[in-house]
């Protein structure tokens, strides 16, 4: 398999945490409300990045006409963008970092050309804690902040399973729409997210991972941040996935 991919095997694992009882799985003082309630939900097998989009992949799309082809661009956004932003005055110099400066709609055009998509929240979630609910992908030790930096400089900070960068130095875009109160009624089994109903505070997708700014806080496994679809930041990028079928998974 290609060493850039991360194979996660299909099963249950519990989603989110609570700070009510200590006794309970997923107890985490720092949890917050949206977080909650703790629950089990059940995975197909899936291989996820290694670490998130770097500018190098994503110059590939750019170069082979990404922003022209409208097939891409089933989600929307076609025609806003031609390039992210600060694209050839500072990203290309950086190859091995994350592509950043792209909006939800930028990362499902990428993810459609390169034949994947972008995970949902609860993939995201599963990669990052593992089955045994893990408060940051490597464990319970605080982070330390930094700044963005190439994908591969921290392998310390790696989950057990190899993935790199789960937190920290980029803000990762998920599938899903933001919902606050999603987690007292997804589906348990392989959870796409709620309806893309517009709320008071506009559409948001999920975000997860913290950044190089972030608090330690945000950069929990458990923790749910979100954004407009359109906006675009210094510190969001993304990783994508491949769902894999039962004759591919091992």
């Amino acid at each position: 398999m290609d060493t850039n991919w991360i194979e996660i095997t299909a099963g249950e694992f519990m989603m989110g945490a609570q700070k009510e009882n200590p006794e309970e799985r997923n107890y985490d003082t720092e949890a917050g409300a949206d977080e909650s309630p703790v629950h089990s939900v059940i995975l197909s097998a899936y291989r996820m990045g290694r670490y998130p989009v770097t500018v190098a992949e994503y110059l590939r799309f750019v170069e082979d006409g990404g922003y022209e082809k409208k097939a891409f661009w089933k989600e929307g956004g076609f025609g806003k963008w031609t390039e992210p932003y600060n694209w050839r005055e500072r990203q290309v110099a950086n190859p091995t970092r994350p592509v950043v400066e792209v909006s939800w709609y930028e990362a499902t055009a990428y993810a459609a050309w390169a034949g994947c998509r972008l995970p949902t929240e609860a993939e995201w979630e599963r990669a990052a804690c593992g089955t045994m609910g893990r408060k940051y992908p490597w464990g319970s030790d605080h982070p330390k902040v930094g700044r963005s930096a190439s994908v591969d400089s921290y392998p310390l900070g790696a989950t057990p399973e190899g993935r790199l960068d789960r937190t920290g130095n980029v803000w990762e875009w998920c599938h899903d729409v933001y919902d606050k109160e999603y987690y007292g009624k997804s589906p348990k089994k392989n959870p796409k997210g709620p309806a893309r109903i517009v709320g008071a505070g506009g559409l948001k997708h999920v975000l997860r991972g913290g950044s190089w700014v972030s608090s330690c806080e945000c950069r929990r496994s458990a923790f749910r941040g979100s954004s407009h679809p359109e906006f675009r930041s210094d510190d969001f990028g993304f990783r994508v996935v491949c769902v894999l079928s039962p004759e591919t998974s091992h």
